[in-house]
């Protein structure tokens, strides 16, 4: 079995597992009515969700290169008791590229699936805890497929849809609940290695904040702002100072739960500071998920 298909099982292992399905609402199952998405809610155990999320963007990328890019993210999650969660995701994606020459090539492909472990270490109470302290360990791999060009010729590196790298990453986490309001944070730190392509990514630095209001039991608004911090990428045996990249997003999202365990997201993210020797810089990210509790 090779790797994407070993990713797709993961997911639809996750999603599809059988549960036991409680009389109250999962948000109730852990002592705490906030509206999360998958990666940020209160684990208990027993608890499953699965998401879709859609996501576009925009990009300039230096040197003439204009790329549109649309992505469809499934996503599946199960917390083994109070303080382990385990998530995996697969995207698939579509990248329409055009080049200062005037090339340009669309492109539709199973995108890096990620598998990731949250632990909480750390929690104020047991029951409905304020606090949660913990960390991120997981994965993400190269299960994308090489794309190529009408004569077979694989693609430049920018028009495939995954990095062909393995990336483990670590991050720190903190949850603070006082209902009706919510504070998330996490910093994350992905290290590639072993990369297929002639141009490998660097380092990067993942940091997130939000700050979110519950209004009643069925909507919230969650403004939070996102930086990320790329180090230069590997081209042969030498590093390309020119790719290094730093950005700096704001954030808004309103998330609404018609139904019960069903919470339907709806956000943009907005580029304030951006710096980058290549030219490179990031348009507004707009997505629209869906997030159901399955026990």
């Amino acid at each position: 079995m090779d790797l994407s298909r070993l990713a797709l099982v993961l997911v639809l292992g996750v999603a599809l597992a059988p549960t036991s399905r409680a009389a109250a609402c999962a948000s109730c199952g852990c002592g705490d009515p906030t509206l999360t998405t998958i990666g940020v809610g209160q684990p208990f155990a027993g608890r499953a969700r699965v998401s879709l999320a859609l996501e576009g963007r925009w990009d300039e990328l230096g040197e003439g290169t204009v790329m549109g890019e649309a992505s469809a993210r499934l996503a599946a999650s199960y917390a083994f008791d109070d303080r382990v969660a385990l998530a995996a995701s697969v995207p698939l994606l579509l990248r329409d590229l055009t080049w200062a020459s005037q090339r340009h090539v669309t492109t539709l492909g199973l995108g890096d699936a990620d598998v990731r472990a949250r632990v909480v270490l750390l929690r104020d109470r047991s029951f409905a805890p304020s606090h949660l302290f913990g960390v991120a360990l997981g994965v993400k791999l190269p299960t994308s497929i090489d794309q190529v060009d009408a004569h077979g010729a694989r693609l430049p590196v920018v028009a495939q849809s995954g990095s062909g790298t393995i990336d483990p990453l670590i991050g720190l986490t903190y949850s603070h609940f006082a209902d009706p309001f919510a504070l998330f944070a996490s910093a994350t730190v992905a290290l590639p290695f072993a990369g297929r392509y002639e141009e490998s990514p660097g380092p990067s630095l993942f940091l997130s904040v939000a700050a979110q209001h519950r209004f009643d039991g069925h909507f919230s608004v969650r403004l939070g702002t996102d930086a990320r911090l790329d180090a230069p990428a590997l081209i042969g045996a030498r590093t390309d100072p020119r790719t290094r990249h730093f950005s700096l997003f704001t954030a808004a999202d309103l998330l609404v739960s018609p139904i019960t365990d069903w919470i339907f997201q709806l956000g943009a993210s907005v580029p304030v500071l951006q710096d980058s020797p290549q030219g490179r810089t990031e348009g507004v990210y707009f997505r629209l998920a869906v997030t159901a509790d399955i026990s």
